[in-house]
């Protein structure tokens, strides 16, 4: 369960002893009508969640994809234009330039990228007027043949990728604190309540009876729950899931696994393997299909799970 789930059954566990035994009690002006409504809210604000979250991921993961066709076209491309041009001495005076870049991280790929979109230019019109004429350099990524034109456009729309990025993380974190700030309001109404309900009644009474259904924190603390950070395509034949994870998280846990789905295959998440804190790689699965993965700690106190994160196998870029 999620930590907001494990609030939620506390506080239905609660609002049919507040409303049978203790109907007139009110916590400050908050009723058991309050704690209905809120109870109410949770299920919606868990799904603006989600929905937020696999909007951001998707926004993350296409500015990702937009920097590996860059990375592979300035690494392809530039051979393919020595390979046919070699002679131009002007032209390789420029491509080394090219070469010289070390795509090592986004800078040094979109700085590469730059600087070869006219050397590409160049090559397709110095290919052009040999005769007889050479077709413009392409090449081939995931079945679809990419050109100049095409290149251009990748470097022109990643500023625009990146900013829808930045906006689609600030809506999930606003999701994230709308529920939390649910979670711990009802959390602490479900202690107040408890705390005031036991005083107010004597051991072997209906009420006090009642009281025993609710669940309590355990006096071993429960094991901190490990977030996911990324999930991201890659590894074996770039059909691989690999997940990374948010540092911290885990503590008290005597069991971490990474659990996973392979939607309309697995009957739930079936699947797992031991949590690896440096990320885990699963699969390969197959193109087309949707895996959703979460994290699971446990001990003796009980079990906490990560939010479900999804994403779609896609056909590699190579």
């Amino acid at each position: 369960m999620e930590y907001w789930e494990v609030t939620k059954a506390r506080a239905q566990q609660t609002l049919p002893v507040w409303n049978l035994h203790f109907s007139a009690l009110t916590i400050g002006t908050t009723t058991s009508g309050d704690l209905e409504a809120r109870i109410e809210e949770f299920e919606p604000l868990a799904q603006a969640r989600v929905e937020a979250q696999d909007t951001a991921d998707a926004s993350y993961r296409e500015v990702q994809s937009s920097l590996a066709l860059m990375k592979l076209l300035s690494t392809k491309v530039a051979a393919i234009i020595e390979g046919q041009l070699s002679e131009n001495t002007g032209l390789m005076k420029d491509l080394g330039d090219v070469f010289k870049i070390q795509m090592r991280s986004e800078s040094t790929i979109l700085q590469r990228s730059r600087l070869l979109y006219p050397v590409w230019l160049r090559a397709n019109a110095l290919l052009a007027a040999m005769t007889p004429s050479v077709p413009p350099i392409t090449r081939a990524v995931a079945g679809v043949s990419q050109t100049v034109v095409m290149f251009k456009a990748l470097l022109d729309g990643y500023t625009d990728l990146v900013k829808a990025m930045r906006d689609d993380e600030l809506a999930l974190e606003a999701a994230k604190a709308e529920l939390k700030t649910l979670d711990k309001s009802v959390d602490q109404l479900n202690k107040r309540w408890y705390q005031v309900a036991k005083a107010q009644v004597d051991p072997g009474s209906d009420a006090y009876e009642a009281l025993s259904t609710i669940t309590t924190e355990p006096s071993t603390p429960v094991p901190e729950v490990i977030e996911i950070d990324t999930v991201l395509q890659g590894g074996e034949e770039g059909l691989q899931v690999e997940v990374t994870y948010v540092p911290g998280g885990g503590d008290h846990a005597t069991t971490k696994l990474l659990r996973w789905q392979v939607v309309g295959v697995d009957d739930g998440f079936t699947n797992s393997e031991p949590l690896n804190n440096a990320g885990n790689a699963i699969g390969p699965f197959t193109v087309g299909q949707v895996i959703k993965v979460m994290t699971e700690v446990s001990n003796s106190a009980g079990t906490r799970t990560s939010a479900v994160r999804t994403i779609t196998v896609e056909e590699p870029i190579d």
